[in-house]
């Protein structure tokens, strides 16, 4: 399904060619699946649970806030520098599924990110100072700007988008002068575990 919807474009994947290049009869296909888009949703969320895994191990790697948001976003590149197909099913063709349920499982994957991101209020003096919404922004933010890279083709060095990611992220709870600190900051190493 990945595959097929990455080389092909969401809409003009069938399941003729899904089930052809998964070497399964049609009736197997549909014993499983109730459609296309019931594929879409499994297929999304075989992924999704090693992901979040992933990157939380990572923000988990570090003591504090933002090592340990910068910590989870290297981790994020990396996964998905790993997993080409799945990371642009993911992004960008999930977005034209008709399932109201692949965008509720793609929603939850951006809470999931902007909690990361709203763990930033507790480092904050004033809270009350932070939008309710910064996070979700932030996650917006940087959601899109990933989305249009990959729409436009050709090599995105996720591991260099990084230092942009984190100065958006932390701009809204720590300030100007501290996220600009994020465009140079050093990769966190992680802990020694004790």
């Amino acid at each position: 399904m990945v595959d097929v919807v990455v080389e092909r474009g969401y809409e003009a994947a069938t399941v003729e060619e899904i089930v052809e290049r998964a070497g399964v009869t049609r009736a197997e296909f549909d014993r499983r699946f109730a459609g296309k888009e019931d594929c879409v949703l499994k297929a999304y969320e075989a992924f999704i649970g090693h992901f979040e895994y992933t990157v939380g191990s990572a923000y988990d790697s570090q003591p504090a806030w933002p090592a340990n948001l910068r910590a989870a976003a290297y981790a994020c590149a990396e996964w998905m520098i790993e997993h080409p197909n799945l990371m642009r099913f993911g992004a960008v063709e999930v977005l034209f599924a008709e399932s109201e349920m692949v965008r509720v499982r793609r929603d939850e994957v951006a809470r999931f990110c902007a909690n990361l991101i709203a763990a930033g209020r507790e480092e904050v003096r004033d809270s009350t100072a932070v939008p309710d919404s910064a996070d979700l922004m932030a996650t917006g933010s940087i959601l899109q700007l990933l989305t249009h890279r990959l729409e436009q083709g050709g090599e995105v060095d996720l591991v260099a988008m990084v230092p942009h990611m984190m100065y958006v992220a932390v701009r809204p709870y720590l300030g100007e002068e501290i996220a600009r600190e994020e465009l140079t900051a050093p990769r966190p190493t992680p802990r020694a575990q004790s």
